[in-house]
């Protein structure tokens, strides 16, 4: 049996320790546009709990990626992936505090979607950077990301273009064939071929972020004596999906690919539901447990177990919150030359993009966040 008065020290420290308070500071300065004072206030993610580190690099690379500072942003987001790659190992110490308190002592280490998007920011950043290589070995990365969780991760047609597109910028035209047969698959639609480049013709290629990703919360039940089951699940919301392109006055017909990156986020949650529901039960029984053994010399203390063991159940509703709602990849054939354009989101604010120079044959990058 586990002795209460040892596991209340940890429940103490727990209260101490649990504290984000720069991430949901820096959300706060990045969605009320002081991406600066976001970055700022992250600080490079030092000092920063081991247990939330990934998410403060997640958060910090993407804060950077919309200020512009595509490069800052490529090095803490290959932190993130690295780290992603040394977090497959759990310690036992971390798996028994988690089996003891709850899902948030542990740590952090992204839902399955959340892992893919790492891959598919750093794609985008090296191709604002054209660093066509280095965003061809992302791709690769981001394929085995899939391959893991084929599933949970099927709704990302972002993605899965932006991967195709890699492969085209490299001259690999089968690889972008496969790609593009697996999205028109998933889909559910016919053959999916962009255009290609003309002589006189260049491409401009919109990467396009909307809203704001749902959050987690937690959806909790009670049952006698004093056992609590509480699940994180992402809340319901829809970004705008709609992007309008025009040119002098006229719209455009880009190609163009989206993904909710809520609907994504949730299936990939509910697809680990069952790991959730077996630490539950373990929990709750060894909780009961705990409570049993100080009822057998103190009535009163385990009221007072009872009552702080049902509190202590809480579900990890830590994400990546910074990420937009949606996402969509606008393929614009274009003349060679010098043009202004307005991107529309719904009925959110407009884009200009004026003075976007389409060299003859080439493609061209922009990345925007509505």
């Amino acid at each position: 049996m586990v002795n209460f008065k040892v596991f209340l020290p940890v429940f103490i420290l727990l209260i101490i320790g649990c504290s984000s308070l720069p991430l949901q500071k820096a959300r706060t300065e990045f969605y009320s546009g002081d991406l600066a004072r976001a970055d700022n206030i992250l600080e490079g993610c030092n000092g920063i709990s081991e247990k939330d580190l990934l998410l403060c690099y997640m958060e910090n690379g993407l804060i950077l990626h919309y200020m512009g500072a595509y490069e800052e942003s490529t090095e803490v987001l290959l932190k993130a992936s690295q780290l992603i790659k040394r977090q497959e190992q759990i310690s036992i110490s971390e798996q028994s505090a988690s089996v003891l308190i709850n899902d948030r002592v542990s740590i952090y280490k992204g839902e399955y979607s959340e892992r893919l998007w790492v891959h598919t920011y750093l794609m985008i950043n090296f191709l604002l950077q054209y660093k066509y290589e280095s965003a061809l070995v992302e791709a690769k990365q981001t394929l085995e990301v899939y391959d893991k969780y084929p599933e949970s991760l099927a709704g990302d047609h972002f993605t899965r273009a932006l991967i195709a597109l890699c492969f085209e910028n490299m001259n690999l035209p089968d690889d972008a064939r496969i790609e593009y047969k697996k999205l028109a698959a998933e889909m559910g639609g016919g053959q999916i071929t962009p255009e290609p480049i003309v002589p006189g013709k260049g491409e401009l290629v919109l990467f396009i972020g909307q809203g704001r990703v749902p959050t987690k919360v937690s959806s909790d039940v009670a049952f006698p004596p004093s056992i609590r089951i509480s699940i994180p699940r992402y809340t319901y919301t829809s970004p705008a999906m709609t992007v309008t392109v025009r040119s002098d006055g006229g719209d455009l017909n880009p190609m163009k690919i989206t993904a909710d990156l809520g609907k994504v986020a949730r299936k990939s949650l509910n697809d680990r539901s069952a790991q959730y529901l077996t630490r539950q039960g373990l929990r709750a029984g060894i909780k009961e447990a705990i409570a049993q053994e100080v009822g057998e010399t103190n009535q009163v203390g385990e009221l007072f177990a009872r009552a702080i063991l049902f509190l202590l159940e809480e579900a990890d509703t830590r994400s990546w919150e910074t990420l937009p709602g949606g996402l969509t990849l606008a393929r614009i054939l274009l003349d060679s030359g010098v043009h202004n354009l307005e991107v529309c989101s719904g009925n959110l604010r407009t884009i200009y993009l004026d003075g976007i120079d389409i060299p003859q044959g080439r493609r061209v990058y922009r990345s925007l966040r509505f």
